[in-house]
């Protein structure tokens, strides 16, 4: 074997040789890649917390500042038989004007940790924000259908249609696909 054959690659400058590559990230929502929320999840976070705040909102104005309201409550409890006489009204208004702060804020409570529970891929977060939503929608037309078109009732449509709004964006393609993701993360951990 004659010794002289020279390799051809040797008189090459280093730019040519092979150059080493780093192995591609994992892909967004693949089994080993970050799980990343689609911009519907996001759209449908907003329009809860806008419905939550319509819902707390009107909740104040109708219950809590309208004085009358309260105060015609107070006053049918009075005056149904078998009522106890051991408040007077005023007490009575104070009562109902207090358990209606606490209302107002476990509702407002809850919906949020509904809404960032949806937010973080809990899918029963996500069913029980679509209940809610089609509770509301049904409240607001059943008001509608024996009232009319109320003032109070806008507060109540603004937010069924947040509340419907939410639902739409939690139920379209990618938002089904970022529960799933999820949900199979955490079956694996």
């Amino acid at each position: 074997m004659n010794e002289d054959v020279s390799n051809p690659n040797e008189d090459r400058p280093p730019a040519y040789e092979r150059p080493s590559y780093e192995p591609a990230p994992p892909m967004p929502n693949t089994e080993h890649g970050p799980l990343v929320r689609p911009k519907a999840i996001d759209t449908a976070f907003q329009a809860s917390l806008a419905s939550t705040v319509i819902g707390a909102v009107s909740a104040i104005f109708t219950f809590l500042l309208d004085g009358q309201f309260v105060t015609d409550m107070a006053r049918q409890v009075m005056e149904s038989p078998g009522a106890d006489q051991g408040f007077t009204e005023e007490q009575l208004v104070n009562v109902y004007r207090i358990s209606m702060v606490i209302g107002i804020g476990v509702f407002v409570g809850l919906n949020l940790l509904f809404t960032y529970k949806m937010r973080a891929g809990r899918n029963w977060a996500r069913i029980v924000l679509t209940a809610f939503a089609v509770i509301g929608a049904l409240s607001f037309l059943s008001a509608m259908a024996s009232a009319g078109a109320e003032l109070e009732l806008m507060w109540s449509l603004a937010q069924a249609a947040f509340g419907i709004t939410a639902v739409v964006y939690m139920y379209r393609k990618e938002s089904n696909a970022y529960f799933l993701a999820y949900k199979q993360r955490r079956l694996r951990r």
